[in-house]
């Protein structure tokens, strides 16, 4: 089952709004929208302190646990809010692994900065996402 199926199907299960759309006349739906925020900034702050404590005792199994917790919350309310106003993320997910790769230079090999990040070469494609844009 895709992640989004199973946002669904949670949502369905505990009775959480799903909308077709962003916004309905120009106009999102504050009180959800407001709420799904809430969850997203809640899970982040979460994330970030299992982060900071794995990072201190990388190590520990506890540790390691917790922040895959964590990290995998943080996952599950961004397709949270997908599912509730109706985006389709597990195909732009799919469509940014394709621009993403499309970083490879044209030997097959990746260019880097001198900190390590992945530059765009000329070969680069955006990945189009406005069909996705309801």
């Amino acid at each position: 089952m895709k992640l989004l199926e199973q946002a669904r199907k949670f949502r369905e299960a505990f009775g959480q709004e799903i909308l077709d759309a962003v916004s309905r006349y120009g106009f999102i739906k504050g009180q959800l929208w407001n709420m799904q925020m809430s969850l997203i900034k809640e899970e982040h702050a979460e994330l970030l302190e299992a982060a900071d404590e794995l990072y201190a005792d990388p190590e520990s199994p506890e540790r390691r646990e917790e922040f895959l917790k964590e990290l995998a919350d943080s996952v599950f309310v961004q397709y949270q809010l997908a599912a509730a106003f109706g985006f389709d993320l597990d195909t732009a997910m799919d469509r940014i692994f394709e621009s993403n790769m499309s970083k490879l230079g044209p030997d097959g090999k990746p260019i880097y900065r001198a900190d390590g990040k992945v530059l765009k070469p000329e070969s680069y494609k955006p990945p189009v996402l406005t069909d996705l844009c309801n």
